[in-house]
């Protein structure tokens, strides 16, 4: 199983200890990129190519680093960029990979399943077609210790000045640059900018924007967040999400920050504690969606994983990736919809699907019918084929990389006849497409993704009329990240 096997590969990479950085010979006066060496070309679709190669740089003795040597270091590390092979370049979005693969890319380029570093991904040439369509650009850089071989293990924040500097390095092509991540690279992003990363040492900004995919103000403990205790590329399980005003505090150089929660995250990831204020501080947006941080076949949920005692249940189909490359579509517009969040509750019994906080009100979404109230209305919740429930699989918890059974959310489906009493497969298809209507005019999704989302929603429909209520996820897609993130 090909899954199975890039899950192993990631899992022994992340035990290993990285490679040593050649140590420099001097303090350096500034962290800077020394070079961007292009080992690889691939010409792809719509006049864009990638190119991938090799980043060598210099990290400063004076960098706020824990760990870092007093002499400072100098670093190797890998990149990739895909972009038009004509000006002008476009925004530029550079995602902080996840366990070194590429899932932003993944999640808005459809018949994309790239993994592994920039040296070994492969990808198709459509891989460009959104961005061709929207005129950005794309890059990535490997951050992570035991991944990037210029990343020591007991100075993980050199991955933070690698980040920041290899944004700056391409400002004279790119003058508007967004930082992403998904999952465990949104939780880079959100230690990034709360440890003052985004501001260049010679004054400005790294990136402009940042947009986090199930962030929601949580931090990883890869350098002064570790306190005194081992650095980290993860979760402690214990810790609480940051508040968007904490990682915020640098008004002169802090990004447009759009952070994004899906359903399962208030359950395994404490989402309510960044939403419960009334209002939002000025200079972010947030937007929450019923879908599941992830989804995975069911044998790697209830087999690989051992999700819910390893007993199957049906898995929620909602997907996301429309509204993600809807959201991409507004920040590259500077055009973004009006925040949407859930409308918050008490929280629930202490319970294996709920990842409590003791002595924290750690408050979720409260419910209609089964449907979470509030947030970007996608029309799987106007127009249920079921309920949302469980919504995290147990046990929700952050104990570890691998233990992420609570991103998942169950389904309990309606009956066939349920179903066909409340509308027809015509009726049911021109509601959903009604639906979509408020939703393309607010900006929260693209009308070029219309069609496919109707092709789905069909899918499912005729799925559930005949009762094919088994464990499953929805048709399909490269929305979701890799078990472990």
């Amino acid at each position: 199983m090909d899954l199975l096997r890039r899950i192993l590969v990631t899992t022994a990479a992340l035990l290993a200890v990285g490679a040593s950085p050649a140590a420099a010979t001097a303090a350096a006066a500034d962290s800077h990129v020394i070079s961007l060496s292009q080992t690889g070309l691939q010409p792809l679709d719509g006049g864009y190519e990638r190119v991938n190669g090799v980043v060598r740089g210099v990290v400063s003795g004076s960098e706020k680093v824990r760990g870092l040597p007093a002499a400072g270091l100098e670093y190797t590390t890998e990149y990739e960029l895909i972009r038009p092979v004509t000006l002008p370049h476009g925004r530029l979005l550079v995602e902080a990979e996840n366990r070194g693969s590429p899932l932003l890319l993944n999640a808005v380029s459809p018949g994309t399943a790239a993994s592994g570093p920039p040296s070994g991904a492969t990808y198709p040439a459509s891989v460009s077609r959104f961005l061709r369509t929207e005129r950005m650009s794309y890059a990535r850089v490997q951050w992570q210790t035991g991944l990037s071989a210029g990343v020591p293990q007991t100075a993980q924040g050199v991955g933070e000045v690698i980040v920041r500097d290899f944004g700056r390095s391409l400002a004279h092509n790119y003058s508007r640059r967004s930082l992403i991540g998904v999952s465990q690279g949104a939780f880079f992003v959100d230690t990034f900018l709360d440890e003052g990363f985004n501001a260049l040492p010679g004054g400005g900004r790294a990136y402009d924007q940042a947009l986090t995919v199930d962030g929601n103000g949580n931090w990883m403990a890869i350098n002064q967040r570790a306190g005194t205790g081992a650095q980290d590329p993860y979760l402690r399980p214990d810790g609480r999400p940051l508040a968007y005003a904490r990682m915020l505090r640098r008004p002169r150089t802090d990004p447009l920050l759009v952070d994004v929660a899906n359903y399962t995250d208030f359950y395994r990831l404490r989402a309510g504690l960044t939403s419960a204020a009334p209002a939002l501080p000025q200079g972010v947006r947030r937007y929450d969606w019923p879908s599941p941080h992830q989804s995975f076949a069911p044998e790697v949920v209830f087999g690989l994983l051992g999700c819910n005692g390893g007993t199957p249940v049906p898995l929620s189909p909602l997907r996301n990736g429309p509204y993600l490359r809807g959201l991409l579509r507004a920040m590259g517009r500077g055009r973004l919809p009006a925040s949407r969040r859930f409308a918050l509750g008490r929280a629930p019994a202490a319970a294996p699907g709920f990842n409590a906080l003791p002595g924290v009100d750690v408050r979720v979404p409260r419910t209609s019918h089964g449907q979470p109230v509030g947030g970007v209305r996608f029309p799987e919740v106007e127009l249920p084929l079921g309920r949302l429930t469980p919504v995290s699989l147990s046990p929700s918890v952050t104990t570890g990389s691998l233990a992420v059974c609570g991103n998942s959310g169950g389904f309990a489906p309606f009956s066939p006849a349920t179903i066909t009493s409340r509308y027809s497969r015509a009726q049911y298809l021109r509601r959903y497409d009604r639906a979509l209507d408020p939703l393309v005019r607010g900006g929260y999704v693209q009308q070029a993704d219309r069609a496919a989302m109707l092709t789905a929603a069909a899918a499912d429909y005729d799925s559930a009329v005949a009762g094919e209520d088994r464990p499953k996820t929805g048709p399909a897609q490269p929305d979701a990240p890799e078990p472990g993130t």
